[in-house]
């Protein structure tokens, strides 16, 4: 497997659109670093930054996020080109099992998207110091939990790329990659937050059940739970500017280290656990049955 990885490496760096993609990640994650600095001014008391480099990698996991759909573009591309231009066939009759295609196929994704995740985020962090890095005391604001923040971030984005490469290769077809890619990175948020806004609508204006606020906010509530188990809300909640129910209230920033958001932690590491353990073991024995022609 590990010259399967070699051959893999040696045919994306052969791959035009890999280098285009990159740079265009890259640039973008340098244009909001200008942008950053631009709007600074000068209080009379100090410098204000509108937007910090803390706040454009901490809100940069959003599903939508123009980088994100290069990402799984990019690693859709790099998967059904594989089935398209028949190289894949020419691995199994060089010996390599369809299951071990496939594994190398989704490990060579989070490769993908990781150098797109650190490019996107490489000039905001050079520059932090420029642009100020606040590590401040308020809710949610300390170096611990932004690390964390993080890594939910890249751990959540790496499982939608998973999605994407598990469909491209279950669709065999460049199509098919880039029209998963788009449901995944972008309608997959907005359709879900559609979803928990009917099921509200329905349930939160039966007003002879709730007699008092109370009895609202805890219904509201059960049902935010509810969908802390689907994958695209994960991503919504995951957004440092608040929850998108209290956006404006600066306690609802997502800490970590909050008893409040114990159990959402463990739902987000369970479900997704379950979902990546999935893709990788269902759906490599599925693809291993699979039909290549």
């Amino acid at each position: 497997m590990k010259r399967l990885f070699a051959v893999e490496f040696a045919r994306l760096g052969r791959q035009v659109s890999t280098y285009v993609l990159f740079a265009i990640i890259f640039i973008l994650g340098g244009l909001n670093t200008l942008v950053a600095y631009a709007t600074q001014f000068d209080s009379g008391e100090g410098i204000i930054a509108l937007l910090n480099a803390r706040t454009i990698l901490e809100t940069s996991f959003q599903l939508g996020q123009f980088q994100l759909l290069l990402i799984g573009v990019l690693t859709s591309l790099f998967v059904a080109r594989d089935i398209n231009q028949g190289t894949i066939r020419n691995k199994i009759l060089a010996g390599y099992t369809k299951f071990e295609i496939y594994v190398v196929a989704m490990v060579m994704s989070m490769v993908i998207a990781l150098i797109g995740l650190v490019l996107f985020h490489a000039l905001p962090s050079i520059f932090s110091p420029i642009i100020t890095f606040p590590i401040t005391p308020d809710d949610g604001g300390s170096l611990a939990n932004f690390f964390i923040h993080m890594a939910f971030g890249y751990g959540l984005v790496l499982v939608g790329v998973l999605m994407t490469t598990a469909l491209a290769l279950r669709t065999k077809s460049v199509a098919g990659a880039i029209i998963f890619t788009l449901l995944i990175f972008a309608l997959g948020p907005s359709l879900t937050l559609i979803i928990k806004s009917i099921v509200e609508g329905v349930v939160l204006t039966n007003i002879d059940v709730f007699i008092d606020q109370a009895s609202y906010l805890a219904a509201r509530k059960q049902i935010n739970d509810i969908f802390e188990f689907v994958y695209f809300y994960q991503l919504n909640r995951l957004n440092n500017l608040g929850s998108l129910l209290d956006i404006f209230d600066p306690t609802s920033r997502l800490n970590f280290f909050h008893p409040d958001n114990t159990g959402y932690i463990w739902k987000t590491m369970t479900t997704n656990l379950i979902l990546v353990v999935g893709l990788f073991a269902l759906g490599g024995r599925q693809f291993a049955r699979s039909d290549l022609r």
